[in-house]
């Protein structure tokens, strides 16, 4: 009848093969790696296609802009157009270089500061919700 070993049989299993079952056990763990990496040495490229783009001065856009006794006025008669543009915007700087609030292309002002008064019309690309590009202006002043 066959017994199975018991750790009396394991003490007397010889010194040198339990240090060469240690050995291997080792140099697997030692080599495994760079066995595993061998099979990963082949090369690939690819190519990344990037583009710009411009958008130039609206063409065609004008404005009537007056200032009459300190009585501002500057309207935005026509946009004009810009390839590529979704949409357009137009401001309204002061002589201190301040941007004033304008709505629906139409700048008032009843007493108005003496100096030069400075607009510009942009086209403006929205390429994602949070990244709009804005074109070269369009731009003019008027001198209260």
């Amino acid at each position: 009848m066959r017994r199975s070993p018991s750790t009396a049989d394991v003490a007397k299993t010889p010194a040198l093969g339990r240090v060469a079952a240690v050995l291997a056990a080792a140099a697997v763990l030692i080599f495994a790696p760079g066995i595993a990496q061998a099979a990963f040495t082949g090369m690939d490229s690819a190519s990344t296609s990037v583009g710009t783009m411009s958008l130039p001065a609206p063409t065609g856009a004008s404005v009537t802009a007056t200032c009459v006794s300190r009585s501002l006025s500057i309207v935005v008669t026509s946009y004009g157009t810009v390839p590529r543009a979704t949409s357009y915007d137009f401001t309204v700087t002061n002589p201190g270089g301040g941007n004033v609030q304008t709505s629906n292309g139409t700048y008032t002002k009843a007493v108005a500061a003496k100096g030069t008064w400075t607009y510009q019309i942009h086209g403006l690309y929205q390429a994602s919700p949070t990244n709009v590009w804005t074109g070269q202006p369009f731009q003019g002043t008027v001198v209260c």
